[in-house]
């Protein structure tokens, strides 16, 4: 694994991020993140953020940014289409912030397989509460930036993750890393990042069973 080339699958959250700084700690030459979005609403597919909140991030962390337009319907075609791209440039792996839920693991892999790209998650695995622990262990910040309120009372939009919420999540029985879409986040500092990102908004929208934080 040490100075492959890889991409990181990338949601800007803390899954993500914790995933790309575990493969740099291994050595990886993590050279690209790879976000897809929503085609039609020029979003990310995975929180629905917008995409000027991702080149802020890509700028932060002094990292590359692939942005592919999919909608859920073709999205495995997306995948396809990216990874023929970037084993053009010399890939040949990809970095997933996959943590416990098997189904995901399972596309991950048969995707890469039929791709021809290794698939590495370093968070499988691993306790929930160990990944924010880590996490918070080196000082990142991590915004809420959605959530459930039917599960997580709606104060916590637009605060930070801390032990006071992972408490408050554990208290209700959910899951502390949201793995059952309780809530999203966004990494805005910690180690890799050359700034501080500042997310200014100026409100809370709701679609569906999710808020949103509506930025400037």
């Amino acid at each position: 694994m040490k100075g492959e080339k890889v991409f990181v699958s990338w949601s800007g959250g803390k899954d993500s991020y914790l995933s790309l700084i575990k493969a740099k700690e291994a050595g990886m030459d993590t050279s690209s993140l790879v976000t897809f979005i929503n085609k039609d609403h020029s979003c990310s597919m995975s929180h629905g953020l917008p995409l000027q909140l991702f080149h802020r991030q890509s700028r932060a962390l002094e990292i590359s940014q692939v942005l592919e337009p999919v909608s859920w319907d073709d999205y495995e075609k997306g995948f396809q289409r990216v990874m023929v791209k970037l084993i053009e440039k010399g890939y040949t792996g990809g970095v997933f912030g996959d943590i416990n839920l098997p189904g995901h693991k399972q596309w991950v892999e048969d995707a890469c397989s039929k791709a021809g790209i290794n698939p590495y998650l370093p968070l499988w695995g691993m306790k929930e509460e160990k990944v924010l622990e880590e996490l918070l262990n080196q000082n990142t910040e991590l915004l809420i930036v959605a959530l459930r309120p039917d599960l997580v009372d709606a104060k916590w939009l637009g605060r930070t993750v801390d032990w006071d919420f992972i408490g408050e999540l554990k208290k209700n029985g959910l899951s502390p890393c949201g793995e059952s879409g309780e809530y999203h986040t966004m990494a805005i500092f910690g180690p890799l990042f050359k700034e501080r990102i500042d997310l200014p908004y100026k409100g809370i929208r709701q679609e569906g069973q999710v808020l949103f934080l509506d930025y400037l």
